[in-house]
């Protein structure tokens, strides 16, 4: 008995195209052309475990995961430009799959992170903090101790943190560990209890994050992009400055 087709909706397509920012994630070309003044589609929705796997491709593809049981699912369709569509369906090889199924396994987790992190409450108060790094202030501020005991960054640091992610974390510690410091004694004074509610919500969010087993490399980067969109962080680095500042001060990596 041979699979049937499924046709989606309009929010599923939207869906799966913005999952590859509408480009095609093999060759990089648009999923749309434009022709007269008008948009059209270039594109066709694949199967990255085949519809209807031919004999070789059972062979070919045999012991390899699968991103769901339902071939039709959503988990299991990619959008592909024409010609891309065509290359990796004929014939379909074993590495060409593992290639697209990473893809789409990255995509589905990005997509799973940005649901998780809008579930993750962070006080606004966490932008001061943020702010603090790009004031005249900073190179003044005072080094006052918080209350907490710090651990070497390269104790909590593992494997999967890549070396220059290392390097990145602890210069940030290096540099701007003090003036984030003297960044929530700032806010603790005006607002009390404040730092320790940011404290805890951090600490919340990097345990889900722990509970999927993730690499730290990708923990840090998820902590980093959480933290830049609560706190509308200016720059990338600043929003790295603050979460390098957990990692030393116990709320990320034990």
């Amino acid at each position: 008995m041979t699979n049937a087709r499924r046709g989606y909706n309009d929010a599923e397509i939207a869906a799966l195209l913005a999952q590859v920012s509408s480009r095609c994630p093999l060759c990089d070309d648009p999923l749309f052309y434009r022709k007269l003044k008008r948009q059209y589609k270039g594109y066709e929705m694949a199967h990255i475990y085949p519809l209807n796997p031919r004999p070789e491709e059972l062979i070919e593809l045999a012991n390899l995961q699968m991103l769901c049981a339902d071939v039709n699912d959503p988990d299991n369709i990619i959008p592909l430009c024409n010609a891309c569509h065509g290359k990796f369906d004929k014939p379909r090889t074993a590495q060409e799959y593992l290639d697209l199924y990473q893809i789409k396994s990255d995509a589905l987790q990005q997509e799973r992170q940005r649901s998780l992190a809008s579930q993750y409450p962070l006080e606004q108060q966490i932008a001061a903090v943020v702010a603090h790094l790009h004031s005249a202030a900073v190179e003044g501020a005072e080094s006052a101790e918080l209350s907490f005991t710090p651990k070497a960054v390269n104790d909590k640091l593992d494997a999967t943190m890549p070396p220059p992610t290392k390097r990145k974390v602890r210069n940030a510690v290096e540099d701007y560990f003090r003036h984030v410091q003297a960044a929530f004694l700032e806010l603790e004074r005006s607002d009390p209890g404040c730092s320790e509610q940011i404290f805890v919500q951090v600490k919340s969010f990097y345990v889900m994050q722990k509970r999927q087993s993730l690499p730290q490399a990708q923990v840090f980067a998820n902590l980093v992009a959480w933290i830049r969109v609560r706190a509308k962080a200016q720059t990338l680095e600043s929003a790295e400055a603050v979460a390098s500042f957990f990692i030393q001060n116990c709320e990320v990596f034990e």
